[in-house]
């Protein structure tokens, strides 16, 4: 779980000192040349791995360790800049080296009440924001904070147009707040790393829950609505990737592709290589009730299982217009698509659309009051 694997390395916030920052707009480069922090203003950027979209990202301040704030992960990291503003040190782990400056853009404002203006402490408060918060982070173009609204609305905490009367504001500590009496720079340090270290530990013991018990049964049409909306609008690829999944447990194949097509139009190249082949579908990419157990091997284009055989060894069987299948020791769920071809519903198949390979159905009819297996 990619914030669990984060959590060890925001323990250790207070390892890293102060630095002069002498940040630099362009684009800075790890060692490997695979990864790359980009900054268009002093305070704005994105981070960009090989095969996955560009993760917009702020840079706080706030506090007397610089911190980047990843938007869509919902996570502060720690970071060095050194003097000369060659060099970039994330974590302490990987090291970023100046490879082109450019000209700076216009720094955006922040509202005061912004999940901007907060900063990491917007992001310590997303895991027990309330719905109003988590909306205001989402138009704000905080992926988390639509991740945040999907959770609320998962776990019936929030209701879409319900009318929300709880404070709508992020607010920094008054030690964290500059150019006032009290703030206090190694005071706000310690408030900040705190803040962000119980933030992480809830976060992972949320996705640690999940993971137990992964939800079977869809979102109300009126939220998966709402939030197919807000990924369209604001396009953040992990937020439309959830999407996509409340989507494909709703059994609606056409929405979660739109939504997962986000992902592959920023960037993501293992979103693009499930979309293509059921982008091609076009009006028949709609389940339809299996009326007959198929016969034959049925082929899909890579995946973790690409084949499915359907003989007199591994028959199957309908449930509610499903076709269950017994391969390799698991059970397969398989639901029929316009043109007839398979697509896979479980975690193994998720996404696969499986076509019937020519001369292969050769299945002898079941016998009578034998049903099907």
């Amino acid at each position: 779980m990619r914030l669990l694997t984060l959590l060890p390395a925001l323990l250790l916030l207070a390892a890293l000192p102060a630095a002069a920052d002498a940040l630099q707009c362009g684009e800075y480069r790890s060692a490997d040349g695979g990864m790359a922090l980009v900054f268009t203003t002093p305070g704005t950027g994105y981070r960009h791995d090989d095969g996955s979209e560009p993760q917009p990202l702020w840079v706080d301040r706030g506090a007397a360790q610089t911190r980047l704030v990843m938007l869509d992960d919902g996570v502060a990291q720690p970071i060095r800049i050194s003097a000369d503003g060659q060099r970039i040190e994330d974590d302490g782990v990987v090291t970023y080296t100046l490879r082109q400056s450019r000209t700076c853009a216009s720094e955006p404002s922040a509202t005061a009440g912004s999940c901007r203006a907060a900063g990491s402490h917007c992001i310590a408060q997303l895991p027990t924001a309330s719905s109003g918060q988590a909306q205001r982070a989402c138009s704000e173009g905080v992926g988390a904070g639509c991740s945040a609204l999907l959770r609320q609305l998962r776990d019936g905490t929030s209701v879409v147009g319900s009318d929300d009367t709880s404070p709508a504001r992020f607010e920094r500590p008054p030690v964290c707040r500059e150019h006032t009496p009290g703030h206090d720079p190694q005071a706000c340090e310690t408030l900040t790393g705190d803040a962000l270290v119980t933030a992480m530990q809830q976060v992972g013991e949320r996705l640690q829950q999940e993971d137990e018990d992964t939800p079977d049964s869809p979102l109300p049409a009126a939220a998966r609505d709402h939030l197919q909306r807000l990924c369209l609008q604001h396009r953040s690829g992990r937020f439309c990737i959830e999407v996509a999944e409340q989507q494909w447990i709703a059994q609606e194949p056409a929405l979660a592709v739109q939504a997962l097509q986000v992902a592959c139009d920023a960037g993501r190249i293992s979103a693009c290589e499930r979309t293509a082949p059921l982008q091609a579908l076009g009006a028949d990419l709609r389940l339809v009730p299996a009326q007959q157990v198929p016969c034959g091997r049925y082929q899909a284009a890579g995946g973790v299982i690409d084949r499915l055989d359907f003989d007199d060894g591994a028959r199957g069987r309908l449930q509610s217009g499903a076709i269950h299948l017994q391969q390799n020791g698991q059970t397969l769920v398989l639901r029929q698509l316009g043109n007839g071809d398979l697509l896979g519903m479980d975690a193994q198949t998720a996404y696969q659309r499986y076509q019937p390979v020519p001369g292969t159905a050769q299945c002898t009819p079941p016998r009578e009051g034998r049903g099907s297996p």
